[in-house]
């Protein structure tokens, strides 16, 4: 069970969500979905074992709750139901790992945090590679403004643990909202190219991905996986190991499901390591994407049926494909 320990909710720095737009290179909204992921990184590393250092020494008596540092991944939040990542990382010790979490949502006014509104358990998603992983939680926001997370860990370090972030909750989504209609994008396919390396960086890609576009996907009547990531080129490192997920889903899937794979990059054969070269894809735009990997799922109308910023494991992924199939 979670002992009781005081939420500490301040005013920390905030995530914004800017227009989207292109641009020849990640933008700062990149930047700061990459820090999210880079920090919990670091935490890592530093929280290894390392030389000098006793195993069977006594630990220091509790001095208190741990101050855990809340690392937001998810940046595009509006009012409604959100899924929320985040990566928790105690200051001393690196990051916290497959701890039982309770997260709680605050209104932050001048006068102080009100609520709390929901408090509800997180669950904790291990990444592919690394030992590191993230926290999700789905949680609701009734109006647009700036919310706080206050988040308990159980055991974080040895003893109980508290933080919180705050986040700028939009009054919509720059990113197609659940249960909005998907952009009808005419998305590359193998048909517009002479060989799939102008359609994407990923090293051994898969030709199924490349066969239609979103909008005769949507015209097909059936559900539809749709990923947007640049497996060689990721800021957060994580596009490739979404790639991966995303063709296993679509082995167990042989039939019934479109599965899509756009690049981030609209000419990823001539950047060769340099972004000044880049182009980004059109189609980024035309769905508000400022950061990756992105995964949608639509349901057999071309409705946005589920969503996921960032990493996305295949146990969130898979029940979300299997629901739209139902």
């Amino acid at each position: 069970m979670l002992p009781a320990v005081p939420l500490m909710i301040s005013l920390g720095v905030a995530v914004s969500m800017p227009a989207a737009r292109r641009s020849r290179r990640p933008n700062g909204l990149w930047m700061a979905l990459a820090a999210g992921y880079l920090a919990l990184w670091a935490a890592t590393a530093c929280g290894s074992s390392g030389g000098g250092v006793d195993p069977t020494a006594s630990p220091p008596a509790p001095a208190g709750p741990v101050d855990l540092r809340v690392a937001p991944i998810s940046t595009d939040i509006a009012v409604g139901r959100n899924r929320i990542a985040f990566g928790l990382i105690d200051r001393e010790n690196g990051a916290v790992r497959e701890a039982e979490v309770r997260v709680s949502t605050f209104f932050l006014t001048e006068e102080g945090p009100e609520g709390p509104y929901q408090t509800v358990e997180a669950v904790y998603r291990k990444w592919p590679v690394g030992q590191a992983g993230i926290y999700t939680v789905e949680v609701g926001f009734d109006r647009p403004g700036r919310w706080g997370l206050g988040v308990e860990a159980a055991d974080a370090g040895g003893r109980p643990g508290a933080g919180s972030v705050s986040l700028d909750v939009r009054v919509t989504s720059a990113a197609p909202a659940i249960g909005s209609p998907a952009p009808r994008s005419m998305s590359k396919t193998a048909a517009d190219v002479d060989a799939l390396d102008r359609l994407t960086t990923d090293a051994n890609p898969d030709p199924d991905l490349y066969e239609m576009s979103i909008a005769e996907a949507i015209d097909s009547g059936r559900p539809s996986l749709v990923v947007f990531a640049t497996p060689a080129y990721c800021t957060t490192s994580t596009c490739g190991p979404q790639l991966r997920i995303v063709k296993r889903l679509k082995e167990a899937h042989p039939s019934g499901v479109n599965f899509i794979h756009v690049e981030v990059w609209d000419n990823p054969r001539e950047i060769e390591g340099d972004f000044s070269r880049g182009r980004l894809s059109p189609t980024l735009a035309e769905w508000g994407l400022v950061t990756e990997p992105w995964t949608f799922i639509l349901d057999r109308g071309g409705n946005v049926h589920a969503r996921f910023e960032g990493f996305v494991t295949a146990e969130e992924l898979g029940p979300a494909l299997e629901s739209a199939l139902r």
